[in-house]
C-alpha cells in the first residue's frame, strides 16, 4: 500500500512539475511578445510623429523598412504564444508592406494614408489581439 501511495505521489509531483514548467514557458513567450509589441508601438508612434511633421511616400517607405525587423520579431514571438494567430499577424504585415510599396515616392502624407489606411487598421487589429494575450509590462508616465 505504501508503494502505491509513493508511486502516486511521484506521478502527481511529475505532473505538477510539467504544468509549472509549461506555464513558465508560456509566460516567457508572452513576455517576449509583450516586449516586441512595445517596440513596434514605439516605432509606430515615432512614424506618426515624423509623418505628421510632413513627409512623402519615400519617407513612409523608409520608415516601414526601418521598423520591419521589429514587427517580424512580433510575428516570431507570437508563434510561441498559445492562442496567438501568428499567421494573421504576418498577413497583416505583408498587406501593409504591399500597400506602402504601391505609394508613389512623391505622394503626400494624406495621399499615402488613403492607400495604407485599411491595411494599417488590420495591422493594428492584429496587434491589439496579440496585446490581449501579452499585456504591456511598461508603464507610461
Amino acid at each position: 500500500m505504501r508503494k502505491v501511495a509513493l508511486v502516486g505521489l511521484i506521478v502527481v509531483l511529475a505532473v505538477m512539475t510539467m504544468i509549472v514548467v509549461g506555464c513558465g514557458g508560456d509566460n516567457q513567450a508572452k513576455a517576449t511578445l509583450s516586449v516586441a509589441l512595445d517596440k513596434v508601438g514605439n516605432d509606430i508612434s515615432g512614424l506618426t510623429t515624423q509623418l505628421a511633421a510632413g513627409g512623402t511616400g519615400k519617407d513612409l517607405k523608409a520608415a516601414l523598412t526601418q521598423f520591419g525587423p521589429d514587427y517580424e520579431a512580433v510575428v516570431a514571438a507570437a508563434k510561441n504564444v498559445k492562442g496567438a494567430d501568428a499567421a494573421a499577424a504576418e498577413k497583416a504585415w505583408t498587406d501593409l508592406q504591399t500597400a506602402v510599396a504601391s505609394v508613389p515616392d512623391d505622394a503626400t502624407v494624406i495621399q499615402a494614408f488613403g492607400t495604407i489606411q485599411t491595411p494599417l487598421a488590420a495591422l493594428q487589429t492584429q496587434m491589439a489581439a496579440l496585446r490581449k494575450l501579452a499585456p504591456s509590462t511598461t508603464t507610461s508616465s
